[in-house]
């Protein structure tokens, strides 16, 4: 049986919009919608970075290549996927913010996890991205296609992907890293606005949700 992620999408990633959906259903039951699609996707998002830890231990080049291989559908697609879900739930805190009355502590804290889940889960979603488009092989050869050089590394794990996507995330910017190919250039730039974008947004909610009083 092929692999789902060869044609439709990563599991990983299949597991966390079927439990965004549940959980904001299930949440929905009991609270504003707003607050519910908040839940629903601190309970997915948890689940999706936990899954994700577990790669965290995997430092076999080979079998990223594998995984890569085996990931490989509907790539652009799941990063258009995973903008929308970040604009759905930044509306979902702009409609708790704005809402009126005092904001109840609770609350808080839910919008403050949650645009927190947020950054969390759209870095790891690149990092994964930029490890997939790193380890696919080029054309019809076994050498990878790379494109990010990492100093003292021929063969990245998860973890120097991570540190490259989070370090773009906070500073819209490589450090001791270089971007040697313009596909991978092209991703770096769309998740350099989508983070600037974003993180604008998360310190005015944060600012507006801590200084909220009445």
């Amino acid at each position: 049986m092929r692999p789902v992620g060869t044609y439709l999408a990563p599991e990983r990633f299949l597991a966390f919009l079927v439990t965004l959906g549940v959980a904001t259903w299930l949440a929905a039951n009991r609270f504003p919608l707003s607050r519910a699609a908040m839940i629903g996707f601190d309970v997915a998002a948890l689940v999706f970075l936990l899954s994700v830890s577990t790669l965290m231990r995997r430092h076999d080049a080979a079998e990223m290549r594998n995984l890569a291989c085996r990931n490989d559908a509907n790539r652009l697609l799941l990063l258009i996927v995973s903008s929308a879900v970040m604009i759905a739930i930044l509306v979902a805190v702009t409609a708790e913010v704005t809402a009126r009355g005092r904001m109840e502590t609770p609350v808080k804290i839910l919008v403050i996890g949650t645009l927190a889940l947020a950054w969390l889960f759209a870095n790891t979603v690149y990092a994964l991205h930029y490890a997939h488009i790193y380890y696919l092989p080029e054309g019809a050869g076994n050498r990878d296609r790379a494109g990010i050089s990492f100093p003292g590394r021929s063969d990245p794990d998860y973890s120097d992907f991570v540190y490259f996507a989070f370090t773009l995330g906070m500073t819209f910017q490589t450090s001791d890293t270089e971007i040697t190919s313009r596909a991978v250039r092209r991703v770096v730039t769309l998740h350099c606005l989508a983070a600037f974008a974003f993180n604008i947004g998360v310190l005015a909610f944060t600012i507006n949700v801590l200084g909220s009083g009445s």
